[in-house]
């Protein structure tokens, strides 16, 4: 009973599936195509004069247009799944989107990524190098710090 049951269960989840990707009109099938973000720049954050490269790639669809907009307003001439900005400078920053269309304009994506650009270098990974002015402060708190408890406990 219970292997019957799992089987029809099977057949009952495997038709629904099939259904969901499948429309019936008129004695003809015509399947939805299904897409994803395949690649998609995370959040970027690069050092000013630096190149930034902002790219979302789909899959399963090519979209016959797109447009990069920099705040919410469209920018010239930016119609390609990639965008780059040559010797980035701090006023790059903010919220880029991309918007993907079909044949027939209708939205099929947009997608947003947050890229900010920074005057002050960005240290690489693994870099633990700290400026020596911090470095200078922050001995000279740590000597304070035991200078005073020091003392207090001298009057104890």
């Amino acid at each position: 009973m219970r292997k019957r049951f799992a089987r029809l269960a099977a057949a009952l989840i495997a038709v629904m599936l099939f259904a969901s990707a499948c429309a019936f009109a008129e004695g003809t099938i015509s399947t939805t195509v299904l897409m994803r973000v395949s690649r998609m720049t995370q959040n970027a954050v690069v050092n000013a004069g630096e190149d930034l490269s902002i790219e979302v790639g789909i899959d399963g669809v090519t979209p016959a247009q797109y447009q990069w907009y920099f705040n919410d307003v469209p920018i010239d001439g930016a119609n390609q799944r990639v965008y780059n900005i040559v010797n980035a400078q701090p006023q790059h920053t903010g919220v880029y989107r991309l918007d993907a269309f079909d044949e027939n304009g209708s939205m099929l994506i947009s997608m947003d990524v947050v890229a900010r650009v920074l005057e002050d270098e960005v240290p690489q990974a693994g870099d633990g190098s700290v400026p020596v002015a911090f470095a200078f402060a922050g001995i000279a708190a740590c000597g304070a710090l035991l200078a005073v408890l020091l003392k207090r406990r001298s009057m104890a």
